[in-house]
């Protein structure tokens, strides 16, 4: 499916423009090498951007290169095309330059265009011995050491344009295919069966020089004595093109998410760059987006009208694609692999963003919780935890509005017991674990936006009245201690109240008798609100909660805590 989806995909890209047709391929290529009509190096000149990037070049692929001497046509690295020695291995280099020197004979052995002799004529003529002594490389010599990638021009203009060219590399990838053919799994047709697929590049943390999606390079992963692409049929045309697809994709950085160790791209089949924006501005949460810009076109979308975005058309019923990549050595992991109707995807995370709505403290000016974020608050500091299971789970249920993960409400009371610090976020994370999660109501009644004073959940209770408990020892102190009894006593509050209900009770006392002393009133009202959840409380206390009545608690502290301070805001 997944192989089939980038096919078509490629398919709607050549028609378009955006992708060279099979056997070419969009390559970054740092400089150019202009040749003279004898094949002498006239110029080596930048083909990089203003920021410094190398510039993309449509050139003749090539399988991928691993550790074995293989040249590519027309373009490579200084050590093919120029035999420059980066390792300290000249012997190495020679070889590299020789078999380029082969190739390049070998293909244009019949063709007789000028740009044809110029390439011909050069790799006749060219001496890596004395490379160091041409003028035209000296002042790139430490970026070309780099490995940085170079193509041949003939009077201004890359050779790969010249038709005879062309012609004769069509010729000899016709020659080269494996004689051997089989009926290919993606498109159903017989063909030449890939023995290599291609490399795929920008997937975070993979080889920057490419990952091979499907490989095979070890008998463990064979099956019935097949060899290499034989273990999994795709024909030539079918594995090019879903390899030129991806990594047209990928090479979009600003419309590749990561998430965790996961790569995520997403497309529809017709190429429309503008529902994967409107995808990364969701999960993404740009700042240079007005919320009201998305709410109006997510409404439109979450009703199957059609809406507009960047003065582009998106339809809720256009099939959209989701992939997430994980790098595994020399090979790439499949997280997961979605397909559904935009308009649907819409739905299902704008459903993920009602369930995290809760109230909100005065300094928060923009409530949004990008799915990033999230998971930075489940690490702890210094980024050392990567989560990378709950990365994808977590990924996939929110686009599938499925059950979110139970490392979800695990991360995130570690988290909370581990520097209590209860923020909105997390607040909001147990919040919507708890509304999608839980199982019947009981857990579910402090799900709110804010507080729910008519519950009688025993674990929401006592997170308001340890709350309430805390305010009277901030009050009594004048507000400004370096520890609180959040400090002290919050975990255990939390999953083992009945042990330190009654030293809690104890302590409220002492705070009691000071805050009589010094603001009478206060302490009436305290002990009013104080005195009204006690008696709803069961007796005896629990002696234990569960993880998912400790997110309750959680809740309950969260929500009153919230309440004192608005209190303090309209005073």
């Amino acid at each position: 499916m997944i192989l089939y989806e980038l096919t078509k995909l490629y398919e709607e890209l050549v028609k378009q423009g955006k992708a060279g047709a099979p056997g070419w391929m969009d390559e970054k290529v740092s400089y150019g090498i202009l040749l003279g009509k004898d094949g002498s190096v006239r110029q080596l000149f930048s083909l990089k951007d203003e920021k410094g990037k190398p510039g993309k070049l449509r050139v003749p692929e090539h399988p991928g290169r691993t550790s074995g001497v293989l040249a590519f046509f027309l373009w490579d690295n200084a050590g093919y095309l120029l035999g420059m020695d980066s390792g300290g291995k000249p012997e190495k280099a020679a070889e590299r330059f020789a078999a380029s020197r082969k190739k390049h004979l070998e293909i244009l052995e019949e063709v007789h265009t000028e740009a044809a002799e110029a390439v011909k004529n050069f790799f006749r003529s060219w001496d890596p011995k004395k490379l160091l002594e041409h003028e035209a490389l000296g002042p790139e010599r430490e970026e070309l050491l780099k490995g940085a990638n170079l193509v041949f021009y003939y009077e201004g203009k890359p050779v790969t344009e010249d038709p005879g060219i062309r012609e004769a590399w069509e010729q000899y990838r016709n020659r080269e295919r494996d004689a051997e053919t089989g009926i290919c799994l993606v498109t159903g047709e017989r063909e030449p069966i890939a023995r290599l697929h291609p490399l795929i590049k920008g997937v975070w943390g993979a080889q920057s020089s490419g990952a091979s999606l499907v490989s095979f390079n070890a008998e463990a992963f064979c099956s019935y004595e097949m060899e290499s692409g034989r273990n999994a049929q795709t024909g030539e045309r079918a594995a090019g093109a879903y390899g030129a697809a991806l990594n047209y994709l990928l090479s979009d950085s600003k419309r590749v998410f990561r998430a965790g160790d996961v790569t995520v791209i997403g497309w529809v089949r017709e190429g429309e760059g503008v529902y994967q924006d409107l995808l990364m501005a969701f999960l993404n949460q740009d700042d240079s987006i007005r919320d009201a810009d998305v709410q109006a076109v997510l409404k439109k979308l979450c009703r199957g009208e059609a809406a507009e975005w960047k003065e582009r058309e998106l339809r809720p019923d256009n099939a959209f694609c989701i992939l997430g990549l994980s790098p595994n050595a020399a090979r790439l992991s499949v997280r997961f692999f979605l397909k559904n109707q935009f308009g649907k995807w819409m739905a299902n995370i704008r459903a993920h963003e009602e369930r995290l709505e809760i109230v909100l403290p005065a300094f928060v000016k923009k409530p949004y919780l990008p799915f990033w974020v999230m998971l930075d608050e489940m690490k702890a500091p210094g980024g050392k935890d990567k989560l990378p299971t709950l990365t994808a789970a977590l990924l996939r249920s929110v686009l599938m509005d499925s059950r979110y993960p139970e490392e979800l409400l695990f991360c995130t009371l570690r988290r909370i017991r581990a520097d209590h610090d209860l923020n909105w976020k997390r607040a909001a994370m147990l919040k919507a674990y708890l509304k999608k999660n839980s199982i019947g109501d009981k857990n579910k009644e402090g799900c709110s936006v804010g507080l729910k004073a008519e519950t009688d959940h025993q674990a929401y209770l006592l997170g308001r009245l340890f709350s309430l408990l805390e305010n009277v020892q901030l009050t009594s102190a004048g507000g400004s201690l370096n520890t609180t009894i959040k400090d002290q006593y919050l975990n255990s509050m939390c999953s083992t109240p009945a042990l330190v209900f009654a030293q809690l009770l104890k302590l409220k006392e002492s705070h009691m008798k000071k805050l009589r002393r010094d603001s009478k009133g206060l302490a009436v009202i305290l002990e009013q609100q104080i005195t009204e959840i006690i008696g709803r409380l069961e007796v005896p206390v629990p002696r234990q909660f569960s993880l998912e009545e400790q997110a309750v608690f959680m809740l309950g502290y969260y929500h009153q805590t919230q309440k004192r301070y608005e209190k303090k805001e309209e005073d």
